[in-house]
């Protein structure tokens, strides 16, 4: 169930992102050449607006200073470490090696790609105001809009819009997804039904997903209350992003974090946040001088004050309650931190698999498939399927009994689309070609019944 929605999620998510970089570019190419080349383009947008920080902190209604602490941090911690969508698709790699790139990838290329696609239509209505393109009374919420429909002919607007929505559909499946997935595997298979079969996992996933959808309609009215979804995005952020994001990063990063001060950390940084709703000056200390702005005198205005810097608060106040209680607390066990802390990776390695490995050179060679009718031992945390191997593959490989091997079709387009890892069970004495033996289960995921008599691609991991 997992692997089949994350599979789907991952094809339309790369055609939607395909979709959405491209017409992005489109439209910063279109408007410096509508301005007459670069050159145009950056002499008619303001100072300010070429500065990493414009407005630092003079404009209470959107400082960058608070940008910054909101989602340059606070929110992009959360969406590459706690957003169980992302972490299933770099889960979803075969390898560390692969994840490593896949992480550089994103940071180095991808994110930098994304900046000026995203920020590119801004940049581009900016410099059409003072150029005169474009009237000084276009408002900041439809600058986006009103300049791609001058630039733009009537089908590529339609595309451009396509695209938006592409894109918010990808965040949307994504989520829901994730969201399935963990109820399932976290809640539905341990706690409800322990010896659930695939088909009612299935249908849980499915109920659970449309559930979210629902609710997901339901909060709409309270999504409306602000003044823009920016808003509505950044005052979920400052409230529940802090906490959640400083207990995962303590608890990962510092061996000394204990799990009373995670949970103490959690609802003491709650219960902060909570109070800074009602009562806005606690903020101002923390508010780099970003002022306080006429929000009115109700109920829940107070969360209108200080809206891009409640996160900074957040983190501030967190952070010290998660080491003070650090301090006041026994420390946790080295054994029970194994595999689950920065720099116990080898001790990952044994809970996943079952055995002991470390990082290595991957080896790869070619070999034929042979069929068991049942499935071998399982291995590890992970229940991970046993395989035999040949005398010939484990020489090419250099593998032994224990070790971690990935199976995968040798079609490179494919993605890992007919894959598993597996362990080493045995090694076969007969003497022969490189043959790996999959059991019944793990032969279905990785041979495609035409290309059964065609070898598969054996990689040693671990």
């Amino acid at each position: 169930m997992t692997a089949v929605g994350q599979t789907s999620v991952i094809m339309t998510d790369l055609f939607q992102g395909v979709m959405l970089l491209f017409t992005g570019a489109l439209i910063l190419y279109l408007g410096i050449d509508y301005l007459g080349g670069f050159g145009a383009f950056w002499e008619n947008l303001p100072r300010g607006h070429r500065t990493a920080f414009p407005n630092f902190n003079e404009d209470p209604g959107f400082p960058s200073v608070g940008i910054f602490w909101q989602d340059g941090i606070a929110n992009t911690a959360m969406f590459y470490f706690l957003n169980q969508g992302m972490v299933m698709r770099f889960l979803a790699a075969n390898s560390l090696r692969e994840s490593r790139k896949a992480a550089v990838g994103m940071v180095v290329i991808l994110m930098v790609v994304a900046a000026c696609v995203v920020g590119g239509g801004g940049w581009i209505a900016r410099a059409m105001v003072n150029h005169g393109d474009l009237p000084n009374t276009v408002e900041a919420s439809q600058a986006f809009y009103v300049a791609t429909e001058l630039l733009s002919s009537p089908g590529v607007f339609g595309l451009v819009l396509a695209a938006l929505t592409a894109a918010l559909m990808s965040t949307v499946d994504t989520l829901i997804t994730a969201v399935a997935a963990v109820v399932v595997n976290d809640v539905y298979k341990p706690y409800i039904r322990p010896q659930a079969t695939e088909a009612q996992m299935m249908r849980a996933a499915r109920v659970t997903s449309v559930s979210v959808t629902v609710f997901g309609v339901v909060l709409v009215p309270l999504f409306m209350m602000f003044d823009s979804i920016y808003e509505a995005h950044g005052a979920f952020t400052a409230a529940v992003t802090p906490p959640l994001v400083v207990a995962l990063l303590m608890s990962v990063f510092w061996r000394r974090f204990t799990a009373t001060a995670a949970l103490w950390t959690i609802v003491g940084g709650l219960i902060a946040i909570g109070i800074s709703l009602f009562m806005p000056e606690v903020i101002k200390p923390f508010a780099q001088g970003v002022p306080m702005k006429d929000a009115g005198d109700g109920i829940f205005d107070g969360m209108k004050q200080f809206k891009y810097m409640r996160a900074f608060y957040g983190l501030v106040v967190c952070s010290t309650i998660g080491v003070i209680v650090t301090l006041l607390t026994k420390p946790e066990s080295a054994e029970r931190q194994k595999g689950l802390v920065w720099g116990t990776v080898a001790d990952a390695i044994k809970r996943y698999k079952g055995s002991a490995g470390s990082e290595h050179e991957i080896v790869e060679a070619m070999a034929m498939v042979e069929r068991l009718e049942e499935e071998p031992e399982l291995c590890g945390e992970a229940k991970l399927a046993g395989v035999t191997i040949s005398r010939a593959l484990a020489n090419d490989l250099g593998a032994a009994c224990g070790d971690l091997v990935y199976v995968s079709d040798t079609r490179k387009w494919l993605g890992g689309l007919r894959s598993s890892h597996a362990v080493v069970i045995s090694v076969s004495g007969e003497e022969g070609g490189p043959i790996i033996t999959l059991g019944a289960d793990t032969y279905e995921t990785v041979v495609v019944p035409k290309r059964a008599e065609r070898a598969v691609l054996v990689q040693r991991l671990y």
